[in-house]
């Protein structure tokens, strides 16, 4: 068995040993360590936590992944994040704050550990940090809290000053913590100056006179005393990248935690919490009209020896193929023309600090749970000629960024690949843009080099999810057939699918154009067998009329 902890308290201090001569022991003590402490008695404060992601965590599930969660102490509250595991991630983002009231120095220790969950039997843990609270909020670099580069006090501010103190405030505990005078200021505006240790300080030094002064930020004092501090070497705004280590893997790294600590009295007037939770999706809909197809190459022949094609286009995003949507089929296209007037719409969750679809899925048959996968917002446009009786011939293709979108053309005649070499400060964000309708390229760069081979006619339009409710459109033409209304499309009478008309394929394949030849054909087919009759038929007519003329009777 384990031995007991037998412990019962800890002993936080330094030692130094004095080199002292006999000269020195009679005139003077020397300069003790920590002479200017602050005072030892207990304090409650208010802790908080904010822990941001975790990186390159060790992973120990089958397939080379984790599924993490957080677990934290702060003196004898714990918090248990198991039931809020993320799935098959060694990079999670956490967006975690925990917050507590304790006692320094007693309750002096934070610890955090990372778990992999598992469904079956108990938790493993990844790796665990211990924080030190005493030291943070004792020390005269001011470790508590993080300064801010800029005091500003407009509350609407996303950047307002959080701390419980101000920089003035804050400057002079620096100065009694390392035993120097309290600082002095003189002066007004640019000649505004601050006296620290025998220092002086100059507020032009650190702000330019060219610039306006900002309404947002605090008086000139403050702002001082701020750029005092930094240059003092006080702790600024920071995350920490905190080493994450296991017992069982002595000195070997577990992964990193990117967290900060904020440490405040509890009688003061606390700063509210900052909202670090992972950003959030917002629904949206992507609506798309194929209208025309142009140019198309034909990829086939039929029996008449013409080129021809059986064009429909399909679309799909970026890593969500399965789920992609294809128009119905222009029978044989004579032209490379095809004529659709078909709707699609995705739906799908897009984060818009990152530019990113955010997609939930599993990964194979055996997931247990859906996966998040973070995807470039591409459309992905085939057109296809269509095949009976074997797979699809697929004829071009091309990529279009929804947030780098090469501006399309508004005649077929101007469409040419070299709009795909827009500058990228000449493209359009459809986020931004919202609607837009013109001819994009298809291309097939199958042999090395790209080959236009088509030009679609596509709009493109993005919604919210409150928008697309408010204007619901079915896919294809179906109900509801609105925003806009898609009538049929007006396709030549060729083309059609000749297993289900027969008669018609026979009418406008070859009695269209063979119909004079047929006829004439027929015609004399019909003299020849006529002529064949009475050539047949003549002798026995012939003798029986000579025969009756002779005798008065037939002959037979």
């Amino acid at each position: 068995p384990e031995p007991e902890d037998h412990t019962v308290g800890r002993f936080k201090g330094s030692f130094k040993i004095y080199r002292i001569t006999e000269e020195q022991q009679q005139v003077e003590e020397p300069v003790l360590m920590f002479s200017n402490l602050p005072s030892n008695a207990s304090q409650d404060v208010i802790v908080r936590i904010y822990v941001i992601a975790a990186i390159n965590l060790t992973p120990l599930d089958y397939g080379g992944t984790v599924d993490p969660f957080l677990w934290c102490s702060i003196g004898k509250q714990k918090f248990d994040e198991s039931a809020y595991y993320q799935t098959k991630k060694i990079n999670p983002e956490f967006g975690k704050m925990f917050e507590a009231r304790c006692s320094l120095p007693r309750d002096s220790q934070c610890i955090i550990k990372v778990y992999d969950h598992d469904l079956i039997g108990a938790n493993d843990l990844i790796g665990q940090t211990t924080i030190d609270l005493e030291d943070r909020f004792l020390s005269w670099k001011r470790a508590n809290c993080g300064l801010s580069k800029q005091f500003i006090v407009d509350k609407d501010d996303k950047d307002v000053w959080r701390d419980h103190l101000k920089p003035i405030a804050i400057l002079k505990r620096v100065c009694v913590l390392r035993g120097w005078s309290q600082p002095v200021f003189k002066g007004k505006g640019t000649t505004l100056r601050c006296y620290v240790n025998g220092s002086e300080y100059k507020l032009k030094y650190f702000e330019s006179t060219k610039k306006e002064k900002d309404g947002k930020l605090g008086s000139d004092e403050h702002r001082l005393a701020l750029y005092v501090l930094h240059e003092l070497g006080a702790v600024p705004e920071h995350f920490e990248s905190r080493t994450l280590f296991n017992d069982d893997c002595p000195g070997i790294p577990q992964g990193k935690l990117h967290l900060w600590v904020d440490i405040f009295p509890y009688d003061r007037n606390l700063p509210p919490p900052i909202d670090i939770r992972p950003r959030q999706t917002e629904p949206f809909v992507l609506r798309l009209i194929v209208w025309n197809t142009h140019d198309v190459i034909l990829a086939d022949e039929n029996i008449m020896g013409e080129k021809m094609s059986d064009i429909f286009v399909k679309i799909y995003m970026e890593g969500l193929e399965k789920y992609n949507q294809e128009t119905d089929v222009h029978f044989r296209s004579l032209t490379g023309e095809g004529n659709f007037n078909w709707r699609m719409c995705y739906d799908f969750d897009y984060l818009k600090p990152e530019q990113k679809v955010v997609s939930f899925q599993r990964k194979n048959f055996f997931s247990l749970d859906k996966e998040e996968e973070k995807l470039e917002p591409i459309l992905h446009v085939q057109v296809y000629d269509y095949d009976t009786f074997s797979s699809n011939d697929l004829i071009g293709w091309c990529y279009l960024s929804l947030v780098n979108l090469p501006p399309p053309t508004k005649t077929s005649k101007e469409c040419k690949l070299d709009i795909f070499d827009t500058p990228t400060k000449d493209r359009i964000s459809i986020f931004d843009k919202k609607k837009i309708r013109g001819f994009w390229p298809v291309f097939d760069d199958s042999m090395g080099e790209k080959e236009l081979t088509g030009k679609v006619d596509l709009e493109i339009e993005i919604l919210t999810g409150e928008e697309a409710e408010e204007k619901p459109a079915g896919q294809g033409r179906n109900s509801p057939n609105q925003y806009p209304t898609l009538d049929p499309p007006n396709r030549p009478m060729t083309s059609f699918n000749f297993l289900f008309n027969p008669l018609k394929i026979f009418k406008i394949l070859i009695w269209d154009k063979m119909k004079w030849k047929i006829l004439t054909g027929f015609i004399i087919l019909l003299v020849i067998v006529l002529l064949g009759l009475f050539i047949y038929t003549s002798p026995q007519a012939f003798t029986d009329a000579v025969y009756a003329k002779v005798f008065g009777t037939s002959s037979g």
